[in-house]
Order: C-alpha cells, then sequence, then structure tokens
C-alpha cells in the first residue's frame, strides 16, 4: 500500500545457516496489510509469458500468488526478468537456476546507486521470492551452499533496508492543550452532528425487531446528520439520487452516516437498545461550562475512536505475519488494508491520494474490490473530518492520539507522545491553559 518496504512477504527457507531476517517487531508488525493474503492478479507481463511458452515464469507467477502478497505490492515479473538481465551482466551464467552470490550482490547494489526507477525493497523481495520458488519447485540446479550463500547476500541488503525503512519510523502524537483539543474537535463535522442528533433524538424513539430506528424517523434522524434520505415501503433508491433528490431507502441501515452513527452511538452506550425502543442517555443535557466541554470532548473522542475500529484489523492473532493465511475472509482483508492506510495516513506526509488512484486503476478482481471499499472507507471517514484529504490522506493532529491507541500501538510501531499524560492516560484532554 505505501512505498516503503514491505516486512518479507514470503516464508524464508529453513535452516538458514547464514543470516537470518530481522526479527524487530517493528520491521514485521509495521504494516499489517502487507501480510495480507496474496493477491490473484495475472499480469499482462504473466500473459505473454504464457503465450511465448515461457513455463519458468508463468510457474514463478503462480507460485507467487499461492505463496506471497507480492502482488499486492506491484508487478514481480518484469523486476524479476530486469534483475535477470543485470545478474547475467555482472557476471552471472546464463544457467538462472542456479544463481551466484557475488553477481546477485553486484546487481542488487547497481539497483541501490543507479536505478532511480524501481524501488530497491521491491526488487529485493522479488529476487528472493524467485530463490525460494526455485527451491520450492525443485528447479535449483546448485549445491545447498550456493542457495545459502545466495539468500544470505539477499538477506543482508534486505535487513539492512528493513532496518532502515522500518526502524526509523515513529508515529507522532503532537502536544495539545485543553484549549487546543476543545478546538480542534468542534472543528470536526462530527462533533455538530453528533449534537445535533442527540437534540433531533430527544429520551426515547422506537426502533425495528433489528435494533435500528424505524421508517418514520429515517428522514428526521438523516436531516439531523445533513443527509437526505427519506423512508419507503417499496422502490428504494438503487443508485446515486439525482439533484436534489432525496436517498429513498427501506431501512435506516441504507442510509451509510445513519448506520456509522447508530452502531456507534449504541456501542459507547449513549443509546441503549430495548425490545421496541430505543433510550438516549444524554450527559450534556445536565451539565454547563467547562463540565459540558470536557464531556462533548470525551463522547467525540469515543466516537471517533469507534469509527476507526469500524473498519480496521488489528488483534493479537494478526499480530504476526505468520496469521496470515488462505483462510483471511473479504472482510478481513479489507480490514487490514484500511488499518495500513490509516496508519501511513498518521505518519509524518500522510498517505498520497495519488497512491491509492493507482492501486484501484492496476488492480483486477477481489484486489480491485479491497481497495474500492477501502476509499469508500475513506471518503465517509473524511465527511466526519476523521480523515484529511488534499494531495494526501492525513489524520487531524487532535486524533492522532486515537489512532495511536487504535492501530499504531497493536501494531507494533514506536510512538512518541509529545506530552508524556497522553501516554498514560486515554481520556487525558491536554495541558490547562
Amino acid at each position: 500500500v505505501s512505498g516503503s518496504c514491505p516486512a518479507a512477504p514470503y516464508r524464508l527457507r529453513d535452516p538458514v545457516s547464514k543470516k537470518k531476517p530481522s526479527s524487530s517487531s517493528k520491521t514485521k508488525q509495521g504494516h499489517p496489510a502487507r501480510s495480507a493474503a496474496a493477491g490473484q492478479i495475472v499480469s499482462i507481463d504473466e500473459f505473454r509469458a504464457r503465450s511465448t511458452g515461457d513455463d519458468a515464469s508463468a510457474r514463478f507467477m503462480k507460485w507467487v500468488r499461492a505463496n506471497t502478497s507480492l502482488t499486492a505490492i506491484g508487478d514481480p515479473l518484469p523486476i524479476l526478468h530486469g534483475f535477470l538481465e543485470h545478474y547475467r551482466r555482472f557476471g552471472g551464467g546464463p544457467d538462472t537456476t542456479s544463481l551466484e552470490a557475488s553477481p546477485i550482490a553486484t546487481a542488487l547494489a547497481w539497483y541501490l546507486t543507479e536505478d532511480q526507477e524501481n524501488d530497491l525493497e521491491f526488487v529485493l523481495h522479488v529476487v528472493m521470492g524467485y530463490l525460494l520458488f526455485l527451491d520450492d519447485s525443485d528447479l535449483w540446479s546448485g549445491s545447498e551452499a550456493q542457495f545459502e550463500a545466495a539468500q544470505s547476500a539477499i538477506l543482508e541488503i534486505i535487513d539492512e533496508r528493513s532496518d532502515a525503512a522500518f526502524d526509523d519510523r515513529v508515529f507522532e502524537v503532537p502536544a495539545l492543550s485543553r484549549k487546543q483539543t476543545l478546538a480542534g474537535l468542534l472543528e470536526l463535522p462530527l462533533s455538530g452532528r453528533l449534537q445535533a442528533f442527540m437534540e433531533w433524538f430527544g429520551d426515547k424513539r422506537d426502533v425495528t425487531s433489528k435494533g435500528v430506528l424505524t421508517r418514520k424517523d429515517i428522514q428526521g434522524a438523516a436531516a439531523a446528520l445533513d443527509v437526505a434520505a427519506v423512508g419507503v415501503p417499496t422502490a428504494p433508491t438503487m443508485f446515486t439520487p439525482g439533484d436534489g433528490e432525496p436517498l429513498r431507502v427501506a431501512t435506516a441501515q441504507d442510509v451509510p452516516r445513519l448506520d456509522l452513527y447508530w452502531e456507534a452511538l449504541v456501542q459507547i452506550g449513549i443509546i441503549e437498545l430495548g425490545a421496541r425502543r430505543a433510550t438516549l442517555h444524554n450527559p450534556l443535557a445536565a451539565t454547563t461550562g467547562s463540565d459540558r466541554e470536557d464531556l462533548l470532548m470525551h463522547i467525540t473522542r469515543d466516537l471517533a475512536l469507534c469509527l476507526y475500529l469500524r473498519f480496521t484489523a488489528v488483534d493479537e492473532e494478526h499480530e504476526n505475519e505468520d496469521a496470515f493465511d488462505e483462510d483471511l475472509t473479504d472482510e478481513d482483508v479489507a480490514g487490514i488494508l484500511m488499518t495500513s492506510l490509516l496508519l501511513d495516513a498518521g505518519i509524518e506526509e500522510g498517505y498520497s491520494v495519488a497512491h491509492l488512484e493507482v492501486a484501484l486503476e492496476s488492480t483486477t478482481g477481489d484486489d480491485q474490490v479491497d481497495f474500492m471499499v477501502a476509499q469508500l472507507a475513506l471518503d465517509l471517514l473524511c465527511g466526519e473530518g476523521l480523515v484529511l484529504r488534499d494531495t494526501s490522506y492525513r489524520i487531524p493532529p487532535v486524533l492522532k492520539k486515537m489512532i495511536a491507541y487504535a492501530i499504531a500501538e497493536p501494531a507494533g510501531l514506536e510512538v512518541n507522545y509529545a506530552d508524556p499524560m497522553d501516554a498514560d492516560d486515554l481520556s487525558y484532554l491536554g495541558a490547562g491553559d
């Protein structure tokens, strides 16, 4: 998803007598999406390989899709062909099923010093993948010692580059005063809509057997959230409504923003569901002054955290790259992808909008669907102010603490809290003025 070096998207041959890949938790866990299930993309180069009878290339790509996540990062086949050309140019023999360590290192050094077009980390992983493919497919024609020397030559550079790419990645949470936190949260569309929705709701509302608002309340609830929608018994809107026309829905769950708010407010306990009615617990109604401001900040941040977590997938099971396998569901993969995107959005310059557009254009099938789902989720979060978007997707400074808690820390990144109190207390609202 990002241009930085992914954790190794394959399993190394074991045992390896020389240098092994870094065991740093930041190297392995820094980007959970990069260890996700392998893509099912068949590239133009692979089609050409099949049509020209290049069986080795076709077999390599089949192995790549079954055993790695390389296709989720880029197209491995042209990279492999380019590397093998350089390998032969720097003294490697014509037999590409038995690679020598010295020309491997020289060819990779050329990529490091001369090549400005290809990402070295991706080249390294493609070359390592090719080596493991030869071994797994019983195509390796060299000796055991030669294989380990070749693998060690690649791993040495991978370790150096991975350490540089991951160990220096620090998630920064800025120090904000209480006044800055209040101003930042009040600027979010989320905050204004939250208050409008609670004011509209009142004390109680009828709900369906599924625990959502009844059809008669859809229009009012949606309007409080700046959405034009009406509940209808038949002929709901199947596509985007025309200009000036409301969205026609059969259930409140079909209004995306209303569904997001409803689930989150139920989860944080503001709305309590009964068999036929929902009750709103509004602590803001009984408080004034700074106490009300504090409560509003807490509720807004809790709601924001729920919305972030709605789309992400970071947990103990997925922290180890070995946990990713073919049993992942489509929802898992989409959540892992969103986790990585939000993590990138919270670091430095954020995640480039153009990168996501390129990913959408260059993928097909389920892979493209995952990116489309991620873009829709980002659009929803941008609409609430939880993600900022210009040339990049970025997390607002006032919410970086929530991303640190929800994603960066569980993913194993180092988090630098400029105000140590933020690290000790999730409910801390900033120093007084």
